[in-house]
């Protein structure tokens, strides 16, 4: 598992070999984990190791065949590898499974259209043999009557309907370029470099997500959001197509999340469900996220068998200890002395001193000009030391 959790880390960095090494790791030893081999299937995507991605994504459908992002990332793969027929059959079956999400339905769209547009692209790619020619010279010398009358309205019919086709064609195809030229510059790219970056960032309430690529708008991108994933695609001036599909952390709210349009990026602000701290984006453990705000401020203190058996945390509410005796007069000299001027604290020291602790004074204008000579307390007699 924590070759799974390293190859989420790369993955997420974009470092797409050294995650493709840990997930390697990641499907030797969890051998029966579906994720496992989505995760690398992604991996191989990335790389354009499109028939890897495919072999682990087949892998991850037999493990676990009621997961509709399977089907979906399987559907895509497929779509890429033109290999239509079959995508519309996966997409078909991950909408039969999660019928909510909408991806599918833009999937099934896009694939229809490839399947219905097929048979005409392959016509037009081979324009040399065109069927026009052939049928000319068959009636002119299988027909015995020299009835050239017929056989040139009929051959004149014919090219006409199919210089008619052709030309009808040709327009289709102008127009069809027409309409791509002007689009393609107004298709997104990415803000800087060959890739489209992401990055994101959360507040005590929101977790905001940004997509750097310019010119992206709500009409020429697709951003769906649920209450436990975001999905977001859009077409690239350079013909590829932009996906970001990723299952969230925590649950949001949908509905009180907001998505804004710039010239250079894209911004979703999705609301936190609970304020908690989000410690990855992507959710990737199934027994759910740690690291709970409300669950660490609620869990008891584990003792350690080193720690002081004292509850620190009552200390501010135990009494002061009561100060008797010399202790209290000793703490009434030193809140007088760090509270005294500069001439306060010189009184107090001289006076001590010369009087061999037996006066204390604070008025340097009595003490500071004289000796202080020693005063025994009550019963006592002072004497000199003598050595």
């Amino acid at each position: 598992m924590e070759q799974l959790k390293e190859g989420n880390s790369y993955f997420v960095d974009e470092q797409y070999d050294e995650a493709l090494k840990c997930y390697d790791k990641a499907c030797l030893e969890l051998s029966n984990n579906a994720e496992a081999f989505f995760k690398r299937s992604q991996c191989h995507s990335k790389l354009s190791n499109l028939k890897e991605a495919l072999s682990d994504i087949n892998t991850s459908i037999k493990l676990d065949s009621n997961n509709s992002k399977y089907y979906l990332k399987k559907g895509q793969l497929c779509f890429e590898l033109e290999e239509f027929d079959t995508a519309l059959k996966t997409f078909e079956k991950g909408q039969s499974i999660d019928s909510e999400n909408s991806s599918f339905k833009t999937w099934i769209r896009k694939s229809k259209a490839e399947i219905q547009s097929n048979p005409t692209t392959t016509t037009t790619t081979t324009p040399t043999p065109t069927p026009t020619p052939t049928p000319a010279p068959q009636p002119v010398t299988t027909t015995t009557n020299p009835t050239p009358i017929p056989t040139t309205s009929n051959t004149t019919t014919t090219t006409n309907n199919n210089n008619n086709n052709n030309n009808n064609n040709n327009n289709n195809n102008n127009n069809n370029n027409t309409t791509t030229d002007s689009t393609t510059t107004k298709l997104p790219i990415p803000s800087s470099g060959n890739k489209v970056r992401h990055e994101w960032y959360q507040t005590e309430t929101h977790v905001v997500l940004t997509i750097f690529a310019k010119f992206v708008t709500a009409s020429n991108s697709k951003i769906n959001l649920t209450s436990k994933s975001v999905n977001i695609s859009f077409p690239l001036a350079n013909g590829s197509e932009f996906l970001f599909e990723m299952d969230l952390f925590d649950p949001i709210v949908d509905k009180d999340s907001t998505i804004h349009y710039y010239s250079t990026k894209v911004e979703i602000k999705m609301k936190k469900s609970r304020a908690i701290k989000w410690d990855t984006l992507e959710f990737t453990d199934k027994s759910g996220p740690v690291g709970l705000m409300d669950q660490i401020s609620s869990s008891p203190a584990v003792p350690s068998p080193y720690a002081s058996k004292k509850d620190w945390d009552k200390l501010p509410n135990e009494p002061e200890e009561k100060l008797e005796g010399d202790q209290a007069l000793n703490k009434i000299f030193r809140d007088i002395f760090s509270k005294g001027s500069e001439d306060q604290q010189r009184a107090m020291m001289k006076s001590f001193t010369e009087s061999g602790g037996t006066v204390l004074s604070t008025n340097w204008d009595e003490v500071g000009s004289k000796k202080v000579v020693g005063e025994p307390p009550k019963g006592l007699e002072f004497k000199q030391y003598e050595k």
